[in-house]
C-alpha cells in the first residue's frame, strides 16, 4: 500500500511539473509572439488624399523662407533657455518698415518662427525687427493680430508671445504659405 501512495505521489508531482514546464512554454511562446509581432506592424501612411503637414523645419530654411519675402533681411531663428522656458527667438532687418507692418508679413514671420525645429517645444516666442539700428515696436500690431493672446510688454522684442500656442496652434506648426506682397 505504500509503495502504491508512493506511485501515486510521483505520478502527481510528474503531472504538476509538466504542468507547469507546458505553462512555462506557453508564455514563452506568447511573450515571443508578441514581441515579434510588435516590431512587424506596419506604420500607419497617409491616404493620397490627405498630404501629410509639414510641420518642422530647420533653423536654416526658415531663415532662408524669411529672407525671401521682399524688404526682409538678415533673418535668425534660433531659441535660449530662460529660466524654465524654452524661448523661440526671430530676428529680421527692413529697410523699409512698410516690409513688417503688413499684418500677413507679421503672420507669416511669427509662423516661420512657430514652425522651425528646436530642442525643446518654446512657451515664449520673441520677434525682434530692427531698421538702421532701431528696434521697432510691433507689440500694438501683433495684439492686433493675435486678438491679444497672452502678449505682455514687448521690451526688449518687437513682439512678444508668451503663449504662442494660443494663437500658432500645435508646436512644431505647420510650413506658412508665403504672404503676397
Amino acid at each position: 500500500m505504500e509503495s502504491t501512495a508512493l506511485s501515486g505521489a510521483r505520478a502527481q508531482r510528474r503531472t504538476w511539473t509538466s504542468t507547469r514546464r507546458s505553462l512555462a512554454a506557453v508564455g514563452l511562446a506568447l511573450g515571443v509572439a508578441t514581441m515579434l509581432s510588435a516590431c512587424s506592424l506596419p506604420a500607419a501612411r497617409p491616404q493620397a488624399s490627405e498630404p501629410p503637414a509639414e510641420p518642422g523645419i530647420s533653423r536654416e530654411a526658415a531663415a532662408e523662407l524669411l529672407n525671401a519675402v521682399p524688404g526682409l533681411t538678415l533673418a535668425n531663428v534660433g531659441s535660449h533657455i530662460s529660466g524654465l522656458s524654452t524661448e523661440a527667438v526671430v530676428e529680421v532687418y527692413v529697410d523699409d518698415d512698410a516690409s513688417i507692418l503688413a499684418p500677413e508679413v507679421l503672420d507669416y514671420v511669427l509662423r516661420v518662427g512657430w514652425a522651425t525645429e528646436m530642442p525643446n517645444e518654446p512657451s515664449i516666442l520673441g520677434l525682434t525687427v530692427r531698421n538702421n539700428g532701431t528696434t521697432l515696436d510691433l507689440q500694438p500690431q501683433a495684439q492686433e493680430l493675435t486678438g491679444g493672446a497672452n502678449l505682455e510688454s514687448a521690451e526688449p522684442f518687437s513682439a512678444y508671445l508668451d503663449a504662442p500656442a494660443d494663437y500658432l496652434g500645435d508646436w512644431p506648426g505647420a510650413v506658412p504659405t508665403p504672404p503676397a506682397v
